[in-house]
């Protein structure tokens, strides 16, 4: 049985983490990433304020599979953080699930930030959570925080693109580096099939989507999510997040998302009973493709008193180009990848197979979502 005592942080790590300076291929321009405690933990079913587009693997949310590594780039342009509330945070990131092999309700929550707090100071978070879904009457769900890790970024503007890559390797290791101002950077390498209770987990991320519940409760369980959290609201105009061409890895090299669609936090599930956050970030909208960006693969969002409606179709371009993968993976690109079947895969196809049957009612009745998304496209079905 499945140990739920609080986890705890690894004590060997596969690299060692120490201060480090990366620069511009001619030297002119410099950051350092130094190690610290000062960690911007993503809660899951907290108060924290979350907003984000997620991947749509198709139109009916029901069609999911896994993938190699996960990327995104973040910027904080035009912002200024000395109206933040005093000891507030705002990060912007990616959020991306993972399963386990043998316990049918356990998942992992994995998520990497570039994090701007009040005082104007930039760091790199990640971190794990391990959650155990509900089996009620005889369990309620329960989750523990596995890892948190923070590096403090200066010598970098707010308006630097960086770019955060999360790659799983079949040793169970995930790997985590960054590529900004012309530089790529492993970060470090976490064992985590090595951490306690995690020796089952799938080496896979997923991405996709899965309905939990149909309508009329319409739950959906979206795998592979980017978008933007804070500690606390932060209300008001003085603040953008830059969130551009989320991509995947598959065996084939890197793609980009060619359909995303945005979600609150309250409806956020990352599995069964757990969310991303945990609020809808009321008042904060998104700027995305046509409306008016026109780049495809980005978002970006702000606060103007307005909030984002779930299931808005950010961008569903169907003719994204494959990206090189040596050209873009730093630097595990020489990794020889395999694609496991494993129990808990065969269970989930056995709970997709039921719920494409549900599903049928679901495309007759409609749901909210699907309504406003076909509303969008200004062509309402029946």
């Amino acid at each position: 049985m499945l140990k739920t005592k609080t986890l705890v942080l690894p004590v060997v790590l596969l690299l060692v983490i120490s201060s480090i300076t990366i620069g511009r291929a001619a030297g002119s321009v410099s950051f350092e990433l130094s190690p610290t405690g000062n960690h911007h933990v993503m809660k899951l079913n907290s108060d924290q304020p979350y907003v984000a587009g997620y991947h749509v693997n198709a139109k009916n949310l029901s069609v999911y599979g896994t993938i190699l590594a996960t990327a995104i780039t973040v910027s904080f342009p035009s912002t200024d953080t000395r109206t933040f509330p005093p000891g507030s945070w705002l990060g912007g990131g990616m959020f991306v699930q993972a399963q386990d092999t043998r316990f049918r309700h356990v998942d992992y929550g994995f998520y990497m930030m570039l994090v701007l707090d009040a005082s104007g100071r930039l760091f790199i978070d990640l971190g794990l959570h391990q959650t155990r879904e509900g089996t009620l009457p005889f369990q309620s769900p329960t989750e523990d925080i596995v890892c948190a890790y923070t590096w403090q970024v200066t010598g970098m503007s707010l308006a630097t693109k960086v770019t955060l890559f999360a790659s799983f390797d079949n040793d169970g290791f995930v790997h985590y580096s960054i590529s900004a101002l012309s530089s790529n950077f492993s970060l470090m390498s976490v064992n985590v099939a090595g951490l306690p209770n995690c020796e089952n987990i799938i080496r896979r991320f997923y991405s996709g989507n899965v309905i939990v519940e149909p309508f009329p409760f319409s739950r959906y369980v979206n795998y592979f999510q980017f978008g933007v959290v804070s500690s606390e609201s932060i209300a008001n105009n003085d603040w953008t997040v830059d969130l551009a061409e989320p991509k995947m890895l598959k065996e084939t090299g890197w793609i980009l998302v060619e359909k995303a669609w945005s979600t609150q936090g309250d409806i956020s599930y990352l599995d069964a009973d757990w969310r991303w956050g945990g609020v809808p970030y009321y008042g904060v909208n998104a700027q995305y493709w046509k409306n008016p960006l026109e780049n495809p693969y980005e978002m970006v969002f702000h606060y103007d008193g307005s909030t984002l409606t779930p299931g808005t179709a950010l961008w569903e371009y169907t003719s994204s180009d494959l990206i090189e993968t040596a050209n873009t993976l730093p630097p595990y690109s020489d990794q020889t990848f395999e694609v496991r079947l494993t129990p808990c895969f065969l269970t989930g196809t056995t709970i997709l197979a039921l719920a494409f049957l549900v599903d049928k009612l679901w495309h007759i009745s409609g749901t909210q979502m699907r309504r406003h998304h076909e509303s969008v496209k200004g062509n309402n079905k029946s």
